[in-house]
């Protein structure tokens, strides 16, 4: 179950990843730059990167749990 958890957490990682790049084009268009679309787009891809890190340091610690129980 805890290897479902740890894809899942990298897979919001990279989509955090890619909403962070969006917001940052967003911003670095020099025509017309879209400073709030990019403030609201990046503040989600933290969001769900602080979530994806989540779902990662539970799986480990959930890995870790059952090596030493079994042990």
């Amino acid at each position: 179950m805890f290897w479902i958890r740890e894809l899942a957490g990298w897979a919001l990682v990279v989509i955090a990843l890619v909403l962070i790049q969006t917001g940052l084009g967003y911003v670095s268009n020099l025509d017309r730059p879209k400073v709030v679309e990019a403030a609201v787009v990046v503040i989600a891809g933290v969001g769900v990167l602080r979530a994806g890190v989540l779902l990662i340091r539970i799986s480990t610690a959930a890995r870790i749990c059952r090596a030493d129980r079994v042990q």
